[in-house]
Formats: C-alpha cells, sequence, structure tokens
C-alpha cells in the first residue's frame, strides 16, 4: 500500500493528537518488517519513515510534536537588526528545529531546500504545523539569492551538504563572511520516549572571517554529523569540504 494512502488511513482512524505517537509506532513497525525480510538497517530506515510520516501528516493538518529547548539561548543574542544563518546538515529530523523557531516566536528564515521538498508557491512544510517557510531551490544561482536576502537583513536556512553522509561544503559560510553574518548550527534529536530535543547553537566562529574560522566551524559539523551518523549505523563519506 502507498505510504500516502496509509497515511490517509491512519489519520482517518486516530484522533490528530495522537498523529506523532502513530507516526513512530508506524515507521519502528516498518523499520522492524524491513529488517527482518530484507536485512535493512533498522535504525535508520525508522528514521527516514519517520521523516515521511510527518511530511504526509503534515500535508492533512497541525498536529502536536513533543519537543523541548536543550540549547537555545543564541536566539536571543546577537543583533536583532542582521540577519542570520541557521545551517545544518542532512539528517533524520532537520526541519524540526524550525517548528521549535517559530512556536518560541521568532522570525521564520527564508529556507533553501531541494526541489522536491517544496509544495506551493515556493514554501516548505514545517512539521506538525499549518505555517510553513518561504523558501527557494537549490540551483546554479542560489548563492546570489542568499547574499540579497542578508544584504536586505534577512536570515536563511540551509544545509550544508548535498545529502545525507556527503562531503560539506564551504560555500554558504564563505558567503556568511562576506556578509558578515552570524552562523548559528541548529538540529534536533529524538529520545526513546519520543520527544524531540531541540538545540540551536552558535558556530565556534560564528562570523566566517577567515579559512581558519571557515576550517573550524566545517569541523564542528563533521564531528557532530558524524556522531548521529553512527547512531544510525552509518558510516558517512569522507567529510572534506566539496
Amino acid at each position: 500500500m502507498p505510504l500516502r494512502r496509509q497515511v490517509r488511513i491512519t489519520a482517518w482512524l486516530v484522533p490528530q493528537r495522537h498523529w506523532y505517537k502513530a507516526a513512530i509506532y508506524a515507521s519502528r513497525l516498518h523499520a522492524g518488517m524491513t529488517a527482518a525480510l530484507l536485512g535493512n538497517n533498522r535504525a535508520l530506515t525508522e528514521a527516514v519513515m519517520l521523516d515521511n510520516w510527518l511530511r504526509e501528516l503534515t500535508f492533512l493538518g497541525p498536529y502536536p510534536i513533543p519537543w523541548r529547548e536543550v540549547e537555545t539561548e543564541v536566539l536571543n543574542q546577537g543583533d536583532p537588526e542582521k540577519g542570520v544563518l541557521y545551517c545544518w546538515t542532512h539528517l533524520p529530523l532537520s526541519n524540526l528545529p524550525l517548528r521549535a523557531l517559530i512556536e518560541m516566536g521568532h522570525v521564520a528564515p527564508l529556507v533553501v531546500a531541494d526541489p522536491g521538498q517544496i509544495v506551493g508557491d515556493k514554501e516548505l512544510l514545517v512539521p506538525g504545523l499549518a505555517k510553513r517557510c518561504k523558501a527557494i531551490a537549490v540551483g546554479p544561482n542560489v548563492l546570489m539569492s542568499i547574499r540579497t536576502v542578508f544584504h536586505e537583513g534577512g536570515s536563511v536556512a540551509c544545509l550544508a551538504d548535498a545529502e545525507m553522509g556527503a562531503p560539506i561544503s564551504s560555500n554558504i559560510f564563505r558567503i556568511a563572511g562576506i556578509v558578515g553574518v552570524r552562523v548559528i548550527f541548529l538540529w534536533a534529536e529524538r529520545q526513546p520516549d519520543g520527544t524531540v530535543d531541540i538545540y540551536f547553537v552558535e558556530a565556534p566562529r560564528p562570523y566566517c572571517k577567515t579559512e581558519a574560522d571557515i576550517e573550524a566551524n566545517m569541523e564542528f559539523l563533521r564531528k557532530e554529523n558524524r556522531r548521529i551518523l553512527d547512531g544510525l549505523g552509518i558510516r558517512p563519506q569522507a567529510m572534506k569540504e566539496a
């Protein structure tokens, strides 16, 4: 049965307040079955399927997702008149921090996204929310568009790699350094009880003024990326500059 049909049936049977729990149960069930039948990576399959379920459920309406602030103090620091580069890598639940950002009352950034993730009038779904973020697709001119947003005082959220486990690119940090915007890393980690821990952490060298600054920030991403991918049983590609 196609995933979209599974989701619609589940949404019809289960109250909206329990959609997130239903998504976790369904992703675990799918991961267990495919691991038993095909020998797939159970942890990775569950994580990917949960992302898919959350996305499909969001098309049907808003629903609660239990999240908690672990590190978010940096959001209340810095110059409010200047934009911010919110950056991370392709990992499970990478869009959940956007929900936390919105629910904490902060202005949603423009999101740079894969074309297949963009819906409607250039928008990105925010898991479990009716509100969507404005988005632009990854493409040849995206860096120029990002630079324009920064010059106008806006903020941008993007991923620094092309896909999960791929090398990290320095391009976005170079743009941030040229324009003089601050870099904040953001990510989400699901706990065994289903609660999602949310992190907003200032980059080690938040203004990317030198090559050494950029390398320090990229090394932070490599380290955290490896930690999370190791937990999913994935051996990432060589994490060098793309």
